[in-house]
């Protein structure tokens, strides 16, 4: 595509600006209905409903930017060396993060990262079913459209790389690392994920990632 037929910055902020704002005005609707059905705080933070209404805001954005020429996905096949690729650079940052998590178990006094502790609580209250749309459907469809996606392919288009470096912190930051080893735990996937769009160019491959990810991590 010609870069005078590529969407302005101004018009890719102000689209992903529509998607924080349908996911603010979402979220308050499901909180609404929680309350309404008198859910308590656990029962409120991971329903049906709310995860649902989360994947609908995403849905509309990505209506809105298909109508404003911002395309996350080429829709073209796929080959098997491109799942092969990032099926290879998920699994080598699985092991690097396992290596991370074990060093940080044995030598230092992390535990276990706020984020899954949390994580934790919050699914112990939610059927097997709906924890697994959340983490291995809904959870990576989002975060990659909005750090891959809108930051690195859009945002950073003209410079990948920096992208590549400024997604893979704020992938980190947004899942509120406590300490260094969880800094670590959560970087590595990102630039891992980066790496993977930064190579093949593909949305849809940092998505498969991520799920697969996700799904090791469910079981």
């Amino acid at each position: 595509m010609l870069e005078e037929n590529k969407p302005r910055i101004w018009t890719i902020i102000w689209v992903f600006g529509v998607y924080l704002l349908l996911s603010l005005l979402f979220q308050i609707v499901s909180i609404v209905w929680d309350v309404l059905a008198r859910n308590d705080a656990l029962d409120m933070a991971v329903t049906w409903h709310s995860e649902l209404l989360n994947l609908t805001a995403m849905l509309l954005t990505l209506l809105i930017a298909r109508w404003q020429r911002i395309h996350f996905f080429s829709w073209e096949r796929i080959n098997w060396k491109g799942f092969l690729f990032a099926t290879i650079v998920m699994a080598v940052a699985i092991a690097i993060s396992s290596g991370i998590d074990y060093l940080g178990q044995n030598f230092s006094s992390y535990t276990d990262t706020q984020n899954e502790i949390l994580l934790e609580e919050v699914y112990l209250h939610a059927s097997w079913l709906l924890s697994f749309l959340s983490i291995v459907i809904i959870a990576p469809f989002v975060e990659e459209i909005i750090f891959r996606g809108f930051l690195m392919q859009q945002l950073f288009r003209s410079r990948l790389w920096l992208g590549w470096i400024v997604s893979s912190l704020l992938f980190c930051a947004a899942h509120v690392p406590t300490d260094f080893v969880s800094f670590l735990l959560y970087l590595v996937p990102g630039i891992a994920l980066g790496g993977i769009l930064y190579k093949t160019k593909r949305l849809e491959l940092t998505i498969f990632a991520h799920s697969l990810n996700n799904f090791i991590a469910f079981i």
